[in-house]
């Protein structure tokens, strides 16, 4: 039954006690004009919480979970504790947002964030924590980017480029042109849409499309767990056809509300064959009213530079020729004892520059750094090695964690499994595989612990959407956190997405789960499947409707 609603303010707690500090008779509103410090409710609140969780453990551990090492009898409930009261996620991410920032792949800017990471590891004892460099196919710099339109009428447009994208080498004005791209590679009109008629983009009169800017509306028909995957397919072959056509820019209706706008990389790395526009929602409208009544021509001055890349030949280019041609994850381990057995816990630290990547993904750094210093600080003696990992490069091409796999090849035989975390400072609920129904079973029996928390949920569905690609694609069992909906969408790879939209509380159960997950499944006896053949692996893809996705990306072999 749903509870009856009070007005915030006029909620009362009587009589009640959270760790051992007494609250009688106080309203939300006295707490909030500071007659309790808010900070000292959130701090009790949060014991409490860390109390109720050792309350409602399991009385035993199952079967699969024997080697719990010293002390270790209570192991979750120190975790759970450590994770929910001290604070160390959101201490972190507020430094890394408020004194870094955004951490575009290949910028001082992402050097800075893998330099803070390591002296963090370092002051929490991780000897062994280290660089693994890999090298960038190219780097990538946002330059200033205006439109307008031309005629009819003179009038600003609100626009911000695609990563990695080219810019226009200098101002132009064009005529405005808009089509309807479909997944069987068609391209429409709005006016031969209207009458059902659709044209094959190579047999398409180039005379629509060249010299012009064109105006794109990508249509999938995949459903939910594939969607964002076919959506990147889709605007990747879309570019391409585009700049075959002679078109001088893409451009994209923005789908985030309040004039927001997009940016992404996925499909376009290592450069997009074309200037690649993110157009606000409320100006795409516009525009589209203008070309009900006539012909229109924008205006466009993107200014964006690359180095390292083959075609690299605009004299803007060389305003970064200092950035490295390198970039470097950060790796540190908890010993297990068992040599060989790993289980990898990661979160990708790069993010887009509009604002401070604060969800995407620092608020995922954070966790992971979190938890590998709980695990640290508790001494724990798990079968197999927690190895950390702190991946960059993800949003262009899972980049990072693609030169892990590559340097580490020899040792994924051995690898237990590979939990992710991309998916925000949300109340988590559990974790998704990917497809792979054969570790569901083992899986439940070995997370337990996570009921309390209400994360012990596993799901066998889930599109890839990050770094779990990589592991997925090379066989290894890939568990991704799994959190509850918000306004997530809305926030991501936007000009909002900043530090003071994180939860802590959040932040903190998310923490809890992962060093949590993440030592039960390394104290475990065996892991909890085998690693996959590649003939396995395309069939799982094929099953799951990710092959083309991960083909983007990945050079894979045919299998028979």
């Amino acid at each position: 039954m749903r509870p009856h609603r009070t007005k915030p303010d006029e909620t009362r707690f009587a009589g009640i006690t959270l760790a051992g500090i007494r609250f009688t008779g106080i309203t939300r509103a006295e707490i909030t004009h500071k007659r309790i410090p808010p900070k000292a409710i959130a701090t009790a609140a949060l014991i409490l919480l860390a109390q109720l969780y050792a309350v409602a453990q399991p009385p035993a551990k199952t079967p699969g979970n024997t080697n719990t090492g010293t002390n270790n009898d209570d192991i979750a409930e120190r975790i759970v504790g450590a994770a929910l009261t001290r604070g160390g996620a959101i201490s972190f991410l507020e430094t890394l947002t408020d004194t870094i920032g955004g951490r575009v792949t290949g910028s001082p800017e992402s050097h800075a964030t893998s330099e803070l990471i390591l002296k963090e590891l370092r002051a929490a004892g991780f000897d062994n924590a280290h660089f693994e460099e890999f090298p960038l196919e190219s780097a990538w710099q946002r330059g200033p980017a205006s439109g307008w339109v031309a005629s009819p009428i003179k009038r600003p447009l609100y626009i911000g480029s695609y990563g990695w994208a080219p810019g226009t080498n200098g101002r132009v004005e064009v005529p405005l042109v808009t089509v309807v791209a479909t997944p069987d590679g068609m391209f429409s009109a709005d006016a031969a849409k209207k009458a059902g008629k659709k044209e094959d983009a190579a047999k398409l009169d180039p005379a629509k499309l060249r010299g012009a800017a064109v105006l794109v509306t990508l249509e999938s028909t995949a459903s939910a767990n594939t969607f964002a995957a076919n959506y990147v397919v889709l605007r990747s072959r879309t570019a391409r056809q585009l700049a075959a056509a002679g078109a001088v820019a893409m451009l994209i209706p923005s789908e985030k509300p309040d004039r927001m706008l997009y940016t992404s990389a996925a499909g376009l790395y290592p450069r997009a064959p074309l200037p690649i526009l993110s157009v606000a929602k409320e100006d795409t409208l516009f525009l589209l009213r203008l070309l009900a009544k006539g012909e229109v021509k924008i205006g466009l001055d993107i200014q964006n530079s690359f180095i390292d890349h083959p075609a690299n030949d605009h004299p803007a280019d060389r305003r970064i020729a200092d950035r490295p041609s390198t970039e470097r994850n950060v790796i540190a381990d908890i010993p297990g004892s068992s040599p060989n057995a790993v289980v990898l816990l990661g979160a990708h630290f790069d993010s887009w520059d509009p604002a401070q990547g604060a969800d995407d993904n620092g608020s995922g750094v954070a966790m992971v750094l979190e938890a590998a210093r709980i695990l640290k600080s508790l001494n724990v003696k798990p079968k197999a090695t927690i190895r950390f990992a702190f991946f960059s490069g993800e949003e262009q091409a899972c980049l990072g964690s693609r030169a892990y796999a590559d340097a580490h090849k020899t040792e994924l035989d051995h690898l237990w499994a590979a939990l992710i975390t991309d998916n925000g400072a949300l109340i988590p609920t559990g974790f998704s595989l990917h497809g792979r129904d054969d570790l569901r079973a083992p899986l439940q029996r070995e997370l337990t612990a996570l009921q309390p928390l209400g994360a012990a949920t596993i799901v066998t569905e889930g599109d890839l959407y990050s770094d779990d690609e990589t592991f997925v694609v090379e066989g290894v069992p890939a568990l991704s956190l799994e959190v509850a909906a918000s306004d997530y969408d809305n926030r991501h790879h936007t000009i909002i997405d900043t530090f003071d939209k994180i939860d802590p509380r959040s932040l903190s159960l998310d923490t809890a789960v992962l060093a949590l997950a993440s030592y039960e499944i390394a104290a475990s006896d065996h892991p909890p499947g085998r690693r996959f053949s590649p003939r396995e692996v395309d069939t799982l893809l094929k099953k799951t409707g990710q092959a083309d996705y991960v083909d983007l990306d990945f050079k894979r072999s045919p299998q028979p």
